[in-house]
């Protein structure tokens, strides 16, 4: 069965957060780095092809830095997205925290990413994500 990208953002950015309230800083950052992911895949699905869009496997840096650059350059993308979205979508700036080591850092022991991270990787998600369901709301992109 195929997972929706939609879904499993929702999943992983929830999952982070109740991590992220029990203290547990490491899954939570690896969580919302997953969330950011699935966010960006199911925003590009609206221009590519799955298949293109799976090739991207976990590098997140390379998703977003792609999206930015399709929203910029792509006159199509552009058309078929809500304008605005491109303009949000740009000011977003993605902490080095969110994408580094991801998504081997889901084998570290404990101790490495502190509340603080844990806080700004959720927020970075859930911007991606309120974009996702704003794009999903106006018509702009499906759930299968």
């Amino acid at each position: 069965m195929e997972e929706d990208f939609f879904e499993a953002a929702i999943r992983h950015w929830y999952d982070g957060k109740l991590l992220e309230e029990e203290q547990e800083y490491d899954n939570a950052v690896c969580m919302q780095g997953f969330a950011a992911e699935c966010a960006l895949k199911k925003i590009l699905l609206s221009r590519l092809q799955r298949e293109e869009v799976v090739r991207y496997g976990h590098n997140l840096e390379v998703l977003f830095q792609d999206l930015q650059m399709l929203l910029t350059n792509d006159r199509d993308m552009i058309s078929i997205l809500d304008p605005a979205a491109g303009f949000r979508l740009s000011k977003i700036n993605l902490p080095a925290i969110l994408f580094e080591n991801h998504p081997d850092r889901r084998y570290y022991s404990d101790g490495k990413y502190s509340s603080e991270d844990a806080s700004v990787c959720r927020e970075c998600a859930e911007v991606l994500l309120a974009e996702m369901c704003r794009l999903y709301i106006d018509g702009y992109i499906i759930i299968l």
